[in-house]
């Protein structure tokens, strides 16, 4: 009677290691097939399927790489960013965007205003920034500078390039 009690439980234990065995085996199994096929379901899903990114997802160059980006490009290009032949958006510049600052705009360059005995001007300088809406990449600063005569009888208005090129105000996207 004591050898079939050692007997069964010999049995029993060799069973039940038997089914921890073959779970083992099955869990591992499993964790190791399953998710690739998992993946290639998803993938044969969603082959050809064309989803937009969503904005979270893409958080946009760094300053830094804007920046280096931006020196890069010729005046031309510029031009064409400000004006709108690359599709950009205008907004106004902060100063750490700037490579001039107001006064230097003003005076480093040369504007059609005169100014003579009695033809006095002050002026105001605005910074703005046309940067291109693929990638936000490419930036151009450019300044709309505003002459006003003492008295107020005259206002020329300019817009100008970091790199001095008057612009066409017509063309200029506001």
């Amino acid at each position: 009677m004591v050898e079939e009690k050692k007997r069964r439980r010999k049995i029993i234990s060799y069973v039940i290691s038997v089914i921890a065995l073959l779970l083992t085996a099955t869990v591992v199994t499993a964790t190791l097939v399953l998710p690739g096929l998992l993946m290639k379901r998803g993938a044969r899903r969603d082959q050809g399927v064309v989803m937009a990114v969503p904005a979270a997802y893409y958080s946009g160059p760094s300053d830094a790489v804007v920046k280096n980006a931006s020196r890069q490009l010729t005046e031309e290009q510029r031009i064409r960013l400000i004006y709108g032949e690359w599709e950009s958006e205008i907004s106004p510049a902060s100063g750490s965007e700037c490579s001039l600052t107001e006064y230097e705009v003003v005076t480093g360059f040369t504007y059609p205003v005169v100014s003579k005995y009695q033809q006095w001007y002050t002026w105001q300088a605005e910074a703005y920034k046309a940067v291109d809406t693929t990638f936000a990449t490419y930036m151009a600063v450019y300044w709309r500078v505003t002459f006003t005569k003492y008295d107020g009888s005259e206002i020329h208005e300019y817009y100008i390039t970091e790199g001095g090129t008057l612009l066409e105000e017509s063309k200029i996207r506001k």
